[in-house]
């Protein structure tokens, strides 16, 4: 398997911007950005990613952190792709952006910042696929005493 840290700054921005907007209550880029606790998360994220990679073997200069963010005050109002997942209700690709990575820095370095990020998505995400499990059972539960009540109104009952 190729490792996430190969996608060099993309994944230095990856990790934190659509963690963020998932955990922050849906918002895009530039809310991120214009909440100061949310930028120093980011940021925080960004330089946290950038020791791991290169305490995994894979060059990233510290720098790219500050280039980002720059990069992403020029976006307006993005949603990150994991946003538009959660927004129609798609999959999050909880393991690729932040499981697996987490899984192979975890020997070399502490990920405190990314643990959290990783603990609680799954957590938000669990939570979401059991209100949509929980909608579908009502909804089937609606069908069934619809049926059986028009079952009973056809019998003269």
């Amino acid at each position: 398997m190729t490792s996430r840290w190969n996608t060099g700054a993309n994944f230095v921005w990856n990790i934190p911007f659509n963690g963020l907007s998932i955990l922050a209550g849906g918002i895009d880029t530039a809310a991120i950005l214009a909440d100061e606790a949310l930028h120093r998360a980011a940021l925080a994220l960004m330089h946290e990613v950038i020791e791991a990679a290169n305490k995994c073997g894979h060059a990233l200069d510290s720098a790219a952190a500050i280039e980002q963010m720059k990069r992403t005050e020029t976006m307006g109002a993005y949603k990150p792709s994991t946003l538009l997942d959660w927004e129609a209700d798609k999959p999050l690709e909880i393991e690729a952006i932040w499981g697996e990575p987490l899984r192979r820095a975890i020997a070399a370095v502490k990920t405190p910042r990314l643990e959290i990020v990783y603990a609680l998505l799954k957590h938000v995400d669990l939570a979401r696929q059991r209100a949509a499990a929980a909608r579908v059972s009502d909804e089937l539960g609606a069908f069934t005493n619809l049926t059986a009540l028009s079952g009973q109104v056809s019998k003269g009952g």
